[in-house]
């Protein structure tokens, strides 16, 4: 279960929302593949919701090609949801908990998650949500960041830190989690496929701050005092050291995509 502090995670992506379409490069491609897997489930006419709905770029494409689909739109992040608004001016559009979702139950004929339960301490919680407030023969689909993401930055972190500080990477979760929680939630899996895409960076700075700008705090690690600059110096350091190179450095991300029904 990871430690999540919700309060932070809706500060960060306020924060981050002008700039996010703008920053957010493998997000964009994601968004892609789950526009692709939604339009071949959804139908011409009927309610879709957009849990976690950043920008509101998705709903707006999904929309554009469904234009018989009324949108709802849920997250966390009020800054997030003045965006969906100009990017959707019919959708209906909450602040709100993907573990408490303010629908009624049997509510959508879709629902949609990109790029977001990753941020959940459990998967559980929000899936059962989706699937309470999907009709009975709704679709469900999601993708999160999973096990793999960043994984050269949390490696630099376990080998920076030592026993000196508590492992502050955030627990990304693995494949066999997310199918094992659809299955909890009551749904049936029709799809699970998983993708890796690397960017570069200048260097291991730059992927920090490329973390922050898109409201991402949640998987930089960090800790307070003398001792926590201490080791992310050194954080740094392994970093490019185990991976810098002529192109930068990597930062991969590890997704897995699904699509499920009630």
């Amino acid at each position: 279960m990871n430690r999540v502090d919700k309060g932070r995670v809706r500060a960060a992506f306020t924060r981050g929302a002008g700039a996010y379409d703008a920053r957010a490069s493998v997000q964009a491609l994601v968004r892609g593949r789950v526009l692709a897997l939604a339009e071949a489930v959804a139908p011409a006419r009927g309610r879709v919701l957009d849990v976690g709905a950043g920008t509101g770029r998705l709903l707006a494409d999904l929309t554009s090609a469904r234009p018989g689909l009324a949108a709802t739109a849920i997250d966390l992040a009020p800054g997030m949801c003045r965006a969906v608004r100009a990017a959707v001016p019919g959708a209906a559009v909450a602040a709100a908990d993907a573990e408490a979702l303010p629908c009624r139950a049997g509510a959508f004929d879709l629902v949609l998650s990109t790029s977001t339960l990753q941020w959940m301490p459990r998967l559980e919680p929000a899936l059962r949500e989706c699937a309470r407030v999907l009709r009975p023969g709704g679709r469900l689909v999601l993708a999160l960041f999973a096990e793999g993401t960043l994984r050269e930055l949390r490696a630099a972190w376990r080998e920076a830190a030592g026993d000196r500080a508590p492992d502050r990477t955030h627990r990304f979760f693995t494949r066999g989690e997310v199918a094992a929680a659809l299955e909890a939630a009551g749904l049936v899996t029709e799809r699970l496929e998983e993708a890796e895409h690397v960017e570069h960076h200048p260097d291991a700075r730059a992927v920090l701050r490329s973390l922050k700008a898109i409201g991402a705090q949640g998987a930089v690690p960090g800790g307070g005092g003398l001792a926590g600059r201490a080791v992310m110096l050194e954080l740094l350091r392994r970093y490019q050291a185990s991976h810098g190179g002529p192109a930068g450095v990597p930062a991969t991300w590890h997704v897995v995509y699904a699509a499920a029904s009630r």
